[in-house]
């Protein structure tokens, strides 16, 4: 803490903390604390008359400043997480009155505490956070979704390069609003110190117009600070941890400054390097990076006191870009990187490579579909032989549906399932990657039954033949048609069909089984007639052929009521019973023949139109 001359006493001393900054860095090594509270920040703004620095040094990337002049280089650091929001003016004078003067601004971060806020790799164009350069003397600056223990780096600008003051507020409050560490606002040594990995530190209390500097380190024996004699300049060198002191005498001997700083040495964290790789099943999957971190730490006492990063990149590590979700993480690269930070130090320790060992499993080892010819009892006519070895590192489990079936490599099939669909699940043993294939077997056979249906053509005295070739049940067979020894076809339609014996034959599309053969007769006969004397289709008769005799034929109305018996070799019905004329309408008939070239005899049914 920085106190001025005892003449001020400790309330003024607090007050000028908090209120007024003396001081400025005009570069980025010169970088001071700053927080918002619950005041206002007034300080003198750098100018022409203050500063030999007229533009900002070279390395930084500015954004929209671009050519700042003028600096003035702070760095906050985040107590509660949130939103902040900052007013910043600039006018000629302390109180805001006299001319406005054009204020303009750049903000980086969020930062780590023990990272060099100067480096300009860090202070590049991905590190942005706000920038403005307008010519308005106030501007509104903003850091959102802020967490707690984040620094972050403002450089304000003076445009004008007119003497003035700076006046920066924080504007926002409630649920969302983040808050400034205050506590940083250590006087002329700065903020505590961390010191990580090193054996020694500088202290700095260098101050314009001092004419000497006396040291002290708190000693806890006596509960008190002891002077170190030896040591008079503006530096020293701290090699144990402590409390120090510094008095500053001034040139007109009554301005005294006293400012204290803890200085804390810390080992680094040490990380487990090299670690075994994470085995990845395959790209674009989700892992959890986090099941390296018990390896990670385990050369470091106390692990609950350390909390491990994760980084895609060096140049992510650098940058503190972290991912943010290691437990889910998608593989999308073979090496990731992880560091330890110390959450009581901050201090991080090296970096060491994750190898993700993204394995290369077998592509499948069977086809989508496989078509089978299956007999009557449904036996395979060959034997399907499924699956590949691909040694001894794998383990395979074969599924029919849900029901595990068998471990060897290859799998026999011999008759169908009721289940069609068969799984390989192919597990590599050393790492437990799996991979699953799949199939389905298609079965397929001779028609279950044929029907053949004999319908009234498209024209006189012809008729049309429609199949119907019935599948047996789970079977996906597609069968082909030939009429009179005629070419197949997938149509199961004849048409213009004469009257006669005909052979149908069909086979299954893909030669599966033989091929069904099935005789049928088409009976010519009249498809309607007209009983009104006219001389024209007056009577209804059934057709004799070479091929088949007629021999009975009975005649029944719509509702299957028995009419009439006709005389096969007679000159046909008159549309006459018991010598009335029936009414219009359709009339059903069936007919006995015998098959001359088998002797066999048949029935056949069909209907006609009586029209008057």
């Amino acid at each position: 803490m920085r106190a001025n001359t005892l003449k001020t006493g400790l309330f003024v001393s607090l007050f000028l903390l908090v209120t007024t900054l003396f001081a400025q860095g005009s570069r980025c090594a010169d970088i001071r604390p700053f927080c918002a509270g619950n005041e206002e920040l007034v300080f003198e703004n750098s100018n022409r008359l203050n500063s030999e620095v007229v533009a900002g040094e070279s390395g930084p990337d500015y954004g929209c400043v671009e050519f700042p002049r003028y600096p003035s280089w702070f760095y906050l650091q985040i107590e509660d997480s949130g939103d902040l929001e900052f007013l910043i003016s600039q006018s000629e004078n302390e109180d805001g009155s006299g001319e406005a003067l054009d204020v303009d601004f750049v903000i980086w971060g969020p930062f780590n505490a023990s990272e060099d806020y100067c480096n300009n790799e860090l202070l590049s164009e991905k590190n942005h956070v706000d920038c403005s350069y307008s010519e308005d003397a106030v501007e509104v600056a903003a850091i959102n979704n802020a967490k707690k223990g984040e620094v972050y780096v403002f450089l304000l600008t003076n445009y004008s390069e007119l003497p003035g003051f700076i006046n920066l507020k924080q504007t926002n409050n409630g649920s969302n609003a983040g808050s400034t560490n205050c506590a940083i606002l250590n006087g002329i040594l700065g903020a505590d110190k961390v010191v990580c990995g090193e054996n020694e530190t500088i202290l700095n209390a260098e101050e314009q117009g001092a004419i000497s500097y006396q040291w002290f380190v708190f000693d806890e024996n006596n509960d008190d600070f002891v002077q170190l004699e030896a040591e008079n300049k503006a530096q020293l060198k701290v090699t144990v941890s402590g409390t120090y002191r510094v008095l500053i005498q001034n040139a007109d001997g009554d301005n005294t400054i006293e400012d204290n700083v803890e200085v804390a040495f810390y080992d680094r964290p040490v990380i487990k390097q090299p670690v075994e790789a994470i085995f990845v099943c395959e790209q674009d999957s989700l892992i959890d990076l986090t099941i390296k971190q018990t390896e990670l730490l385990s050369l470091n006492a106390s692990p609950e006191f350390y909390k491990v990063e994760y980084f895609e990149t060096e140049e992510g590590a650098l940058n503190n870009n972290k991912i943010p979700d290691p437990e889910n993480y998608s593989v999308s690269r073979e090496t990731i990187l992880a560091r330890i930070v110390n959450l009581e130090s901050g201090c991080i320790s090296d970096i060491a490579a994750i190898h993700l060992d993204i394995r290369t499993l077998p592509e499948t080892p069977l086809e989508e579909n496989y078509r089978i010819c299956v007999d009557a009892y449904g036996l395979f006519n060959d034997e399907l032989v499924l699956g590949k070895d691909f040694g001894k590192s794998y383990e395979y489990s074969w599924y029919n549906g849900e029901e595990l079936i068998s471990s060897e490599y290859d799998l026999y099939l011999y008759e169908e399932s009721a289940n069609p669909n068969y799984t390989l699940v192919l597990t590599e043993k050393f790492t437990g990657c799996e991979v699953r294939f799949s199939t389905t077997v298609s079965y397929v056979s001779e028609p279950n039954s044929v029907k053949i249906d004999i319908l009234k053509g498209d024209f006189e005295n012809s008729w049309t033949v429609e199949i119907n070739a019935s599948r047996n049940i789970g079977h996906s067979s597609e069968f082909e048609y030939s009429l009179d020894n005629g070419a197949y076809t997938s149509d199961p339609v004849f048409r213009n069909i004469q009257r006669g014996v005909h052979e149908l034959q069909i086979r299954e599309a893909g030669g599966c089984g033989g091929v069904v053969v099935k005789e049928f007769t088409v009976v010519g006969y009249d498809f309607f007639f007209t009983p009104n004397g006219d001389g024209y289709n007056d009577r209804w008769s059934v057709t004799q052929d070479a091929d088949y005799k007629v021999l009975k034929i009975r005649v029944f109305d719509r509702n299957g009521v028995f009419l009439k018996n006709i005389d096969p070799d007679g000159e046909g019905w008159d549309g006459l019973v018991n010598g009335k004329l029936l009414p219009e309408d359709d009339y059903w008939f069936n007919l006995e023949y015998v098959n001359f070239k088998t002797s066999s005899r048949h029935n056949f049914s069909a209907h006609f139109s009586l029209i008057k």
